[in-house]
């Protein structure tokens, strides 16, 4: 294109003989096609950079076919695995459905075994618990019982301590009533056994004084006779101060009962007059009166009516020692 505007323009010069007029045609004409040939030119241009252009995109569509036909490819590979995991995840599914319908039973009676174990466990609990409140009882109570056998030990070691005070006190008691009785047989052993006698009850000696030995019929004063023998008594008591001296006047039936109460005060009386004008101290004698009430014989007939006629001096040892030990 450009050779055939040189061309042109060559013959336009070479018309050295055109008008003016024709001249400036010529060069609008020249002009046209010089600004044409350069709009071809740029159009080339363009037209190159558009061929350019299409054959990188032609090489590009060309790669991005490639790797999408290869990502197809690897799309189906993975959509035939995701085809085989889903067939193996419902086969799973449905072995593990029919392994759980399967099991129901036996998940139901393990459930009930596992309830029938955790209540027997619980009723074992509750049993424990009440053993080891009954053992916290029952330790409770063997501290308790074991103080008090302390102290049970220490009360029988003290009782045992005074039952050897009681004892040894009993003997010595035993051995002054031995020696008591012994004393006043010596003393007694002028008068006949009529008269008066001597026995052991009970632990304590009692002398009996007959009514003939002491008072005439009915009366409370003392006869020389009876006097000599309770003389020779009081001997014997003064030589024992640690006896007790209780006297006891006795009648029989006949008369009233009154006037045998009466008349047996005053002959225990008048008898503890005597003993302690021979020196007894008056604080170990007791008078006491028993009247017809304490028979010792029947009063049906004489003999026993003689008998229940009597003034008894009841001899024991002092028992304020052994009952003040007793007591403690």
């Amino acid at each position: 294109m450009r050779i055939m505007l040189f061309l042109l323009l060559i013959a336009l010069s070479a018309v050295s003989c055109v008008t003016q007029q024709k001249y400036e045609e010529l060069e609008a004409i020249k002009d046209y096609y010089v600004n044409e040939a350069k709009g071809v030119d740029s159009l080339r241009y363009q037209q190159q950079q558009l061929s350019n252009r299409l054959r990188a995109s032609e090489a590009l569509v060309r790669e991005y076919t490639q790797e999408l036909e290869n990502q197809t490819i690897a799309n189906q590979s993975l959509q035939q695995a995701y085809q085989d995991v889903l067939a193996r995840y419902n086969e799973l599914l449905e072995q593990n459905r029919r392994v759980l319908s399967t099991s129901s039973y036996e998940k139901l009676g393990l459930q009930e075994q596992l309830s029938a174990q955790q209540s027997e466990l619980d009723r074992r609990a509750r049993e424990l618990a009440l053993m080891e409140y009954e053992v916290g009882q029952r330790e409770a109570k063997l501290s308790a019982l074991a103080g008090s056998y302390d102290n049970i030990q220490g009360d029988l070691a003290e009782r045992n301590r005074r039952i050897m005070e009681l004892e040894a006190m009993l003997r010595t008691n035993q051995t002054a009533m031995q020696g008591l009785r012994g004393a006043v047989n010596d003393a007694l052993v002028d008068f006949s056994a009529t008269d008066l006698s001597v026995e052991e009850r009970n632990g304590r000696l009692y002398v009996s004084l007959s009514q003939e030995l002491l008072f005439q019929s009915g009366s409370d004063n003392i006869d020389a006779k009876g006097r000599r023998a309770l003389q020779q008594l009081a001997r014997a008591l003064n030589q024992n101060p640690e006896i007790e001296i209780k006297v006891e006047g006795h009648t029989d039936n006949v008369g009233t009962a009154a006037a045998n109460w009466d008349l047996s005060v005053r002959r225990a009386t008048s008898v503890v007059k005597v003993l302690t004008t021979f020196g007894v101290d008056p604080a170990r004698i007791t008078a006491a009166g028993r009247g017809l009430h304490a028979p010792i014989a029947s009063n049906n007939t004489a003999a026993g009516r003689a008998q229940n006629r009597r003034t008894e001096i009841v001899l024991s040892p002092r028992l304020d020692q052994l009952f003040q030990l007793i007591e403690r």
